[in-house]
């Protein structure tokens, strides 16, 4: 059951900077654009996601009464994995947070939650509560979960530290979580051309997974991490860039400016990235993934 979206305004600290606020809202505006065809576009997305659904339920798979109660999806978009994560709690009642900073994608969550798939019903068991807010900004009380999941919404944070004091803040002890978060070395064959062309970042800087792995046991967080590249193949360029838009993943955070492209920069593109990546499959985007399994002592 649905017990409702929050409408609240992203929650900030009195002194955060306007070009933070602005950053902040135009990848919630992206995402949120973005909602109704995020899961037809988004099979990489999907697949990382299921592979830390398993990380998740691991420790839990042959005893369900070691499922925590009250869990916090980060970044739930279209609730496809929030979905995953009820269905874990059949057997028992679970209150999952569905958190995300974009609107458009809690409406659509909200949505889809409430249509059933495969002639089934969404999980009777499971209460879902749809919440807008910020990573960096948890609009929650201390130790108020068992619980915490996130898959590849963490990248768009900009301050490591204070997610991971965030997540640390909100759990109980003895919580465990897993965090899914594109890192160094994601679109690196975009990265490469760009800067030949042009010689500026139009990629976003994605930090190290040992950097997330300090950033979590910094502020005290048990830590296991693993890293796992995920590749995607294109047909020419403009695809490539256009599976990029079609998730919202094509904001250019720091300092970067995301420009428009020309005719004659598209197809210089073109040939400097069939020259250095194409193979018979096509044009290659890899996606580099840190899975962080984390524990609350």
């Amino acid at each position: 059951m649905v017990k409702h979206v929050d409408e609240r305004p992203m929650v900030n600290p009195v002194n955060s900077v306007t070009l933070e606020r602005r950053l902040k809202s135009r990848i919630a505006m992206q995402f949120s654009r973005a909602a109704t065809r995020y899961d037809n576009a988004a099979q990489v997305q999907i697949d990382i996601a299921d592979d830390a659904v398993v990380l998740f339920t691991e420790h839990t798979k042959n005893d369900l009464t070691k499922l925590p109660r009250r869990v916090l999806d980060i970044g739930c978009g279209t609730g496809r994995v929030t979905r995953q994560l009820a269905e874990t709690g059949v057997n028992k009642a679970q209150n999952i947070l569905a958190m995300d900073l974009a609107f458009g994608m809690l409406q659509h969550a909200e949505q889809a939650w409430e249509q059933p798939i495969s002639g089934q019903s969404a999980p009777q068991l499971s209460t879902i509560c749809w919440l807008q807010g910020d990573a960096e900004h948890i609009p929650l009380g201390d130790n108020t979960l068992e619980g915490v999941f996130s898959s590849m919404a963490l990248q768009w944070c900009k301050d490591r530290t204070q997610v991971c004091h965030e997540i640390n803040r909100v759990l109980v002890s003895g919580a465990r979580g897993v965090l899914a978060i594109m890192c160094a070395g994601s679109m690196h064959e975009l990265d490469t051309c760009w800067q030949h062309i042009d010689h500026t970042r139009q990629i976003n800087h994605f930090a190290s997974a040992h950097d997330w792995a300090s950033s979590a046991e910094k502020v005290g967080l048990q830590v296991k991490m693993q890293q796992k590249n995920y590749v995607t193949w294109h047909a020419d360029v403009r695809t490539l860039l256009g599976s990029m838009k079609q998730i919202g993943a094509n904001v250019v955070t720091g300092n970067g400016q995301k420009k428009t492209i020309s005719r004659p920069t598209l197809h210089t593109l073109e040939q400097y990235y069939q020259e250095q990546f194409g193979s018979h499959q096509g044009l290659p985007l890899t996606y580099s993934v840190c899975f962080l399994q984390i524990t609350k002592p």
